[in-house]
């Protein structure tokens, strides 16, 4: 195996972990929504405010954690979106090198300018400290920064695909399938 292939492994193994933290992030997601629907109901009955903007928002947060940090994994997986109606009849070989023209011609630069586009705003919203404008709110500099780091990993998996394809292996998903 070469250098290059043993690279897109650990590339692989990153996102796998990122997607790892994302499926726990849709689980506490869950239990906070549902938490956030029976204390609403439950606060009204019993007079008390049971639920939080901090706990809506956390919510929501955890939606961008699994979100942003499993789009490298999707990829991976082969799960994102796309259409099948030519690419079924097409040869291996072809299918490989319409992916390798796709990923290098429209995902890398894709990511390259949401990247661009987003680093200079997370950066600013760290210096300031942005807060939700939302009584009781969450902050909000940490979360943005999922952006900036979810596009990396979508970025690093679509150099892992690269990779493979320009080494033959372009279904093999670093050991997974």
């Amino acid at each position: 195996m070469s250098r290059w292939l043993a690279v897109a492994d650990r590339i692989d193994a990153v996102n796998r972990l990122a997607a790892a933290v994302g499926r726990w992030a849709l689980l506490l997601m869950l239990a906070l929504g549902t938490w956030n629907v029976v204390g609403r109901y439950v606060g009204l009955a019993v007079g008390r405010n049971l639920s939080s903007n901090a706990l809506i928002e956390g919510q929501w947060y955890l939606f961008d954690v699994m979100f942003l940090l499993a789009m490298g994994y999707a990829l991976q997986r082969d799960d994102h979106v796309r259409v099948d109606v030519l690419q079924s009849r097409w040869s291996p070989r072809r299918r490989a090198r319409v992916e390798l023209a796709g990923t290098l011609g429209l995902l890398l630069p894709f990511v390259l300018v949401v990247l661009l586009a987003s680093v200079e705003p997370t950066l600013a919203t760290w210096r300031i400290g942005e807060m939700s404008p939302d009584p009781g709110g969450l902050p909000r500099y940490w979360v943005k920064s999922l952006i900036p780091l979810g596009f990396l990993l979508l970025g690093f998996q679509g150099v892992a695909q690269v990779i493979r394809l320009l080494h033959g292996h372009p279904y093999d998903q670093g050991g997974e399938g």
